[in-house]
């Protein structure tokens, strides 16, 4: 047990001897109490978990007992706000190409066919033939199948024909019109939750914040690694709330109704990010913010960036919850 109160972790993973730094001359500042989180000192001070971590160059969540942190820059600070911006753009960039260089493929086992493959990864049975140049539907036990390309390069390899590029715009257009008609027949569940649900959401936002730099693992479910869904299905089981193992999608369609004002617990969803269709998912913590697994391992992103807000689908709640 640590006795010194400067060493009690409230949030976060890792140390980072960034949190010590002196904030900016005559910037407006916080001082750090017990059961502060970034996310509840972001909301009284009206602004944003990734502000916070700019003016304070976190590396991490962590913060600490007495630790000063600077919740409003001073206006000689102004000028680095358009710098800031652009750090982040640049991120959000790396996020896109990272997820593109990730090869992600499937072995065949016994039971699977490509339709059963197809769902479990989001994409379509053609996709899936495409890429692996299959003549048939027939597949072998052990054999290895491409779900998506391995990298930015080789997708420059070799221009794609003109009947290729109306294959993939005739795909995307079916799924988004399959994602409008899946939202369409949903009744919009209200806004303001239970009590119990609001209970349980506190608790997986707090154990989702506990697991933040969790490394990104394909198919992760555990505390070694997190794929999207991996991760949601983990935090939300662990909290009481059961779900089912299932891609993003297949939560998507069948698990959950669209809200038309999120609560911090809710779900968000995305579409086009490594695959056509919904492709991503997250848990929604307030300020247009979101934790999730990303390339990066677990993060918090905000749906207004710009890559992020090109893919919004919908923000969800899982059906059970009231």
């Amino acid at each position: 047990m640590l006795n010194n109160k400067w060493k009690v972790v409230l949030t976060g993973v890792t140390f980072s001897l960034a949190l010590f730094i002196a904030p900016d001359a005559q910037a407006s500042t916080y001082t750090v109490k017990h059961g502060d989180t970034l996310t509840k000192i972001a909301k009284a001070h009206n602004t944003t978990i990734n502000q916070l971590r700019q003016w304070n160059k976190l590396s991490q969540d962590r913060i600490f007992i007495a630790q000063k942190l600077v919740v409003a820059p001073a206006k000689s600070a102004v000028s680095k706000t358009a710098a800031a911006t652009k750090t982040t753009a640049v991120s959000v960039v790396e996020e896109k190409v990272e997820t593109l260089q990730n090869s992600v493929s499937h072995t065949v086992i016994k039971g699977d066919n490509l339709t059963k493959i197809a769902k479990k990864y989001s994409i379509s049975v053609a996709s899936i033939k495409q890429l692996n140049n299959l003549k048939t539907d027939a597949i072998k036990v052990g054999q290895k199948l491409t779900i998506s390309q391995q990298s930015t390069k080789d997708l420059a390899v070799e221009a794609p024909s003109a009947k290729t590029v109306e294959a993939e715009i005739n795909f995307n257009q079916t799924a988004d019109d399959a994602i409008e008609k899946q939202l369409k027949k949903e009744v919009a569940m209200p806004g303001k939750v239970s009590q119990q649900t609001e209970h349980l959401y506190a608790q997986a936002i707090e154990a989702a914040n506990a697991v933040l730099g969790t490394p990104y693992k394909y198919g992760g479910t555990t505390t070694d690694g997190f794929d999207c869904s991996g991760f949601v299905n983990y935090i939300f089981n662990s909290v009481g709330i059961q779900m089912d193992r299932k891609s993003s999608l297949m939560y998507f369609e069948q698990d959950t109704t669209k809200v038309t004002h999120p609560v911090p617990g809710d779900l968000v969803f995305f579409k086009n990010t490594f695959i056509p269709n919904v492709s991503h998912m997250g848990i929604y913590i307030g300020n247009d913010e979101f934790i999730h697994a990303g390339s990066k391992g677990i993060t918090v992103s905000n749906v207004k960036e710009k890559y992020w807000d090109e893919r919004f689908v919908a923000y969800k709640r899982i059906n059970n919850l009231k």
